[in-house]
Protein backbone atom coordinates (compact mmCIF):
# COMPACT_ATOMS: atom_id res chain seq x y z
CA UNK A 1 0.00 0.00 0.00
CA UNK A 2 1.21 3.30 -1.23
CA UNK A 3 1.82 6.13 1.59
CA UNK A 4 -0.56 8.32 0.34
CA UNK A 5 -3.19 5.19 0.45
CA UNK A 6 -2.27 4.77 4.01
CA UNK A 7 -2.89 8.86 4.77
CA UNK A 8 -5.88 8.42 3.28
CA UNK A 9 -7.06 5.34 4.85
CA UNK A 10 -6.18 6.43 8.58
CA UNK A 11 -7.63 9.37 8.08
CA UNK A 12 -10.73 7.78 6.73
CA UNK A 13 -10.70 5.69 10.02
CA UNK A 14 -10.59 8.65 12.01
CA UNK A 15 -12.93 10.09 10.59
CA UNK A 16 -11.24 13.23 9.37
CA UNK A 17 -11.98 14.93 6.41
CA UNK A 18 -9.09 16.48 4.58
CA UNK A 19 -9.39 19.62 5.62
CA UNK A 20 -9.38 18.91 8.52
CA UNK A 21 -6.08 16.54 8.92
CA UNK A 22 -4.72 19.75 7.09
CA UNK A 23 -5.56 21.99 9.93
CA UNK A 24 -4.49 19.64 12.55
CA UNK A 25 -0.95 19.45 10.79
CA UNK A 26 -0.67 22.92 9.49
CA UNK A 27 -0.49 22.25 6.04
CA UNK A 28 -3.49 23.20 3.19
CA UNK A 29 -5.99 21.02 2.16
CA UNK A 30 -5.19 20.58 -1.54
CA UNK A 31 -1.33 19.46 0.19
CA UNK A 32 -3.33 16.82 2.02
CA UNK A 33 -4.59 15.63 -1.62
CA UNK A 34 -1.57 15.97 -3.36
CA UNK A 35 -0.22 13.37 -0.37
CA UNK A 36 -2.87 10.95 -0.69
CA UNK A 37 -2.40 10.82 -4.64
CA UNK A 38 1.22 10.52 -4.08
CA UNK A 39 1.89 13.48 -6.08
CA UNK A 40 3.98 15.30 -3.14
CA UNK A 41 6.21 13.46 -0.77
CA UNK A 42 5.73 14.35 2.97
CA UNK A 43 8.83 16.11 5.50
CA UNK A 44 10.16 14.19 8.28
CA UNK A 45 8.77 17.32 10.26
CA UNK A 46 5.29 16.77 8.43
CA UNK A 47 5.07 13.07 8.56
CA UNK A 48 5.77 13.25 12.37
CA UNK A 49 2.57 16.12 12.94
CA UNK A 50 0.61 13.35 10.58
CA UNK A 51 1.36 10.43 12.70
CA UNK A 52 0.52 12.50 15.72
CA UNK A 53 -2.74 13.41 13.80
CA UNK A 54 -3.99 10.14 13.04
CA UNK A 55 -2.53 8.08 16.77
CA UNK A 56 -0.03 6.38 14.54
CA UNK A 57 3.49 5.65 14.97
CA UNK A 58 5.59 7.25 11.68
CA UNK A 59 6.42 3.80 10.83
CA UNK A 60 2.89 2.51 10.26
CA UNK A 61 2.95 5.22 7.72
CA UNK A 62 6.06 4.81 6.51
CA UNK A 63 6.42 0.59 6.26
CA UNK A 64 5.51 -0.82 3.24
CA UNK A 65 3.49 -4.17 3.67
CA UNK A 66 3.60 -5.47 0.20
CA UNK A 67 0.66 -8.07 -0.10
CA UNK A 68 2.76 -11.36 -1.37
CA UNK A 69 4.68 -10.89 1.91
CA UNK A 70 2.13 -10.84 4.68
CA UNK A 71 -0.62 -12.05 2.37
CA UNK A 72 -2.70 -9.66 3.05
CA UNK A 73 -4.45 -7.43 0.06
CA UNK A 74 -5.83 -4.10 1.24
CA UNK A 75 -9.46 -3.56 -0.67
CA UNK A 76 -8.51 0.35 -0.70
CA UNK A 77 -5.69 0.22 -2.73
CA UNK A 78 -7.74 -2.58 -4.91
CA UNK A 79 -11.25 -0.05 -5.22
CA UNK A 80 -8.84 3.13 -5.84
CA UNK A 81 -6.57 1.80 -8.29
CA UNK A 82 -9.30 -0.08 -10.70
CA UNK A 83 -7.37 1.54 -13.51
CA UNK A 84 -4.44 -0.30 -13.07
CA UNK A 85 -5.46 -3.52 -11.28
CA UNK A 86 -7.69 -6.24 -13.19
CA UNK A 87 -10.31 -7.07 -10.77
CA UNK A 88 -11.86 -11.00 -10.57
CA UNK A 89 -14.74 -12.91 -8.54
CA UNK A 90 -15.50 -16.07 -9.26
CA UNK A 91 -14.36 -16.41 -12.75
CA UNK A 92 -15.51 -12.95 -13.97
CA UNK A 93 -14.13 -9.79 -14.70
CA UNK A 94 -15.91 -7.05 -13.01
CA UNK A 95 -16.47 -4.07 -14.81
CA UNK A 96 -15.37 -0.40 -13.26
CA UNK A 97 -19.31 0.04 -12.49
CA UNK A 98 -19.67 -3.51 -10.66
CA UNK A 99 -16.15 -2.54 -9.25
CA UNK A 100 -18.01 1.13 -7.59
CA UNK A 101 -21.30 -1.08 -6.62
CA UNK A 102 -19.34 -3.26 -4.49
CA UNK A 103 -17.33 -0.24 -3.16
CA UNK A 104 -21.10 1.71 -2.23
CA UNK A 105 -22.19 -1.96 -1.12
CA UNK A 106 -18.97 -1.98 1.73
CA UNK A 107 -19.32 1.74 2.61
CA UNK A 108 -22.55 1.44 3.72
CA UNK A 109 -21.98 -1.97 5.62
CA UNK A 110 -19.36 0.36 7.18
CA UNK A 111 -21.85 3.14 8.08
CA UNK A 112 -24.11 0.76 9.53
CA UNK A 113 -21.91 -1.19 11.82
CA UNK A 114 -20.57 2.64 12.96
CA UNK A 115 -24.29 3.19 13.74
CA UNK A 116 -24.82 0.35 15.67
CA UNK A 117 -21.68 0.70 17.40
CA UNK A 118 -22.45 4.28 18.96
CA UNK A 119 -26.26 3.10 19.47
CA UNK A 120 -24.32 -0.09 21.84
CA UNK A 121 -22.65 3.25 23.47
Amino acid sequence: MSLGMRIKTLRKAKGYTQQELAERTGVSRIYVQALESNRRLPSMKLLNRMAESLDVEVTDLVQSIPADKSGRLHLEEVLDNTAEVEVWYRSKKLTFGEIQLVQRLIDAALSKWEEEGEDAS
